[in-house]
């Protein structure tokens, strides 16, 4: 099972210190992407890309200690840090690890202050509030993001092939390709592949890090927000962290790293909470809960994401596919928050609007 560990026995159920998911010796994953045109073993299975599983601590401790101890040696390009500028982050925002753990699907403030009623502290949520509407309507601002993800990859793969994109992505020369085709080129080649197989590399710098941690009166050791490779969850990690945002490939141009898609799922949601496989023959997201032991993570469920084959023409015009993949939630032609006018102040309503494609053949729902 997915697991998250103290400084107790690997399975223990030790609770997290508060503030602990930002300490510097607190461990988490991502996926690093890069082209497959030189490795045998990703191009045996028919990939385009090589996925590496990096799983290192959030902070340096010790200056002294090599690069690759931690993500602070990541530094993210100009286009990330613009797209993450209203994600909450703890330390420098043009390191990757200042967005770790990643919060999943943001609210807008605005939208925020308005769930949290006037009557009450906006800094936080009142329970009422929390009980009713946050969960509920944070899915499904999931399922649209996710559904609008997969349309991203349909439409980028139709646009890549109208010209030299295709050819570039195959031949692994990344750099000739614009970043929103190749993000999407990416995601599409995980969505291809995630559940068939584990990572191409699977194993971290430090090979200890997925050990048992040491006895519970050692204090030493970290937190690990990790999916463990005995976890039910490890078969589909790719898709995992792409869905977290925790998917990035390196940007020669700028000689930092990119991410790929932004946060959807929440850190803590694929360490705890999922275990994500793609269906090619359905449309709508399928849940399945999975028997789990008195241990942490206690609740499990397997996701079934669908990724159907693209529509053809006929059955769906392109354009519309790029429209729905693109619209922003805020505004746009397919909104997904409703607003209404009060005393003279244009203000968010508990409700949603454009949660769903409103094309035939587009999933509909993938959370």
């Amino acid at each position: 099972m997915n697991q998250i560990n103290v400084s107790g026995v690997l399975g223990s159920g030790d609770a997290l210190y508060p503030g602990q998911w930002y300490e510097a010796n607190t461990y988490y994953q991502i996926l690093k992407v890069e082209p497959a045109k030189n490795d045998e073993l990703a191009r045996r299975k028919g990939q385009n890309i090589k996925t590496t599983i990096l799983a290192r601590k959030r902070n340096s401790i010790d200056t002294n200690q090599p690069e690759n101890d931690s993500f602070d040696s990541l530094e993210l390009d100009r286009e990330t840090i613009k797209k993450l500028r209203d994600y909450p982050k703890k330390g420098d925002e043009n390191k990757l690890s200042s967005y770790l753990p990643f919060p999943g699907a943001v609210f807008p403030t605005d939208f925020i202050k308005t769930l949290c009623n006037d009557s009450f502290d906006q800094t936080k949520l009142n329970q009422t509030e929390l009980g009713n509407f946050y969960p509920s309507m944070r899915v499904i601002l999931q399922g649209r993001k996710l559904s609008q993800l997969i349309a991203r990859t349909w439409w980028t793969y139709l646009e890549a092939k109208k010209t030299d994109d295709w050819n570039n992505f195959t031949n692994g020369e990344w750099d000739k390709i614009r970043s929103e085709i190749l993000d999407g080129l990416i995601a599409r080649e995980i969505f291809l592949f995630a559940g068939s197989s584990p990572p191409d590399n699977p194993n971290p710098d430090d090979k200890t890090i997925y050990e048992p941690l040491k006895a519970q009166d050692d204090t030493s050791e970290g937190a690990r927000f990790l999916i463990l490779p005995t976890s039910r969850a490890w078969q589909g990690i790719t898709l995992s962290l792409l869905s977290s945002g925790q998917a990035y490939y390196y940007n020669e141009k700028e000689g930092k790293y990119h991410q790929v898609a932004e946060s959807i799922l929440s850190t803590g949601e694929i360490v705890f909470n999922y275990s994500l496989e793609v269906d090619w023959t359905i449309f709508q997201g399928q849940f399945k809960e999975l028997i789990t032991s008195q241990e942490s993570p206690w609740m499990l469920y397997q996701v079934a994401m669908p990724y159907p084959p693209i529509p053809s023409s006929e059955q769906l015009d392109p354009s519309d596919i790029k429209k729905w993949a693109e619209a922003p939630v805020i505004e746009g032609e397919f909104p997904f928050y409703k607003k209404k006018n009060r005393l003279g102040q244009e203000v968010y309503l508990i409700d949603v609007d454009y949660f769903k494609p409103p094309y035939p053949y587009i999933p509909v729902s993938s959370s």
